[in-house]
């Protein structure tokens, strides 16, 4: 990564929403020493399907999406999901710095961060948080694809029950193709100056990005 070093093992983890965690993947958690829950769902997701560690002191409800600012959405222009994720970061500017700063202010251990599968919110938010602290683009294009084999066969299920424009719109929807990832991350460089900057410019302080780079980057 950019000025050395590598991201800690374990110290960031990208996860699918934890309400489906069985007995055994409960245990299997546990042992990961996690000091922060980050989920990005919204209020009605949550509600809908409650998180098995709701009362826990370690979860935090952090919804990634502005219902406000949802309202002001052009859908019209997002053709493709690279350019849904580069408009999200016009309009939901607001969560995206309270996810990273909930990730920077979390006690010393692992934060895994979750939305309902681990895509596109969860993607989006673990992207930018690597991409500001100098992760490479393909590196960070490397750990995004790796959804398409996590997701695979529950996604081909939903594709294969539908035809025509439907299925073609829906199947680039659940996609997790590289290139998508690499757009948002150069929309945030052409219009922001790059991840850190608009992090930054958005209200994140100097202090929590520092906090970010020690409890996530190593040296070893």
């Amino acid at each position: 990564m950019e000025g050395g070093g590598s991201i800690r093992r374990g110290a960031l983890i990208r996860a699918d929403s934890l309400d489906r965690l069985d007995p055994d993947g409960l245990l299997a958690f546990a042992e990961h020493h996690v000091s922060l829950i980050l989920d990005l769902r919204n209020a009605g997701e949550a509600d809908l399907r409650p998180h098995p560690f709701a009362g826990d002191p370690r979860y935090r409800l952090v919804p990634m999406i502005d219902p406000r600012r949802e309202r002001s959405r052009d859908r019209s222009a997002e053709r493709t999901l690279g350019m849904i994720y580069s408009s999200s970061l016009d309009r939901n500017t607001r969560c995206i710095v309270d996810g990273a700063a909930a990730i920077a202010d979390a006690p010393e251990g692992g934060v895994v961060v979750h939305c309902a599968v681990g895509k596109d919110r969860t993607g989006m938010m673990v992207a930018l948080v690597l991409s500001a602290l100098g992760v490479s683009d393909e590196e960070i294009a490397d750990d995004y694809e790796l959804s398409t084999d996590c997701l695979r066969e529950e996604f081909d299920e939903v594709i294969a029950t539908l035809d025509g424009q439907e299925r073609d719109r829906i199947a680039e929807r659940m996609s997790s193709r590289r290139e998508t990832i690499l757009e948002m991350l150069a929309y945030a460089r052409q219009h922001y100056g790059g991840v850190e900057k608009y992090l930054l410019a958005q209200g994140l302080g100097s202090d929590r990005l520092q906090r970010l780079r020690d409890r996530l980057v190593t040296q070893e």
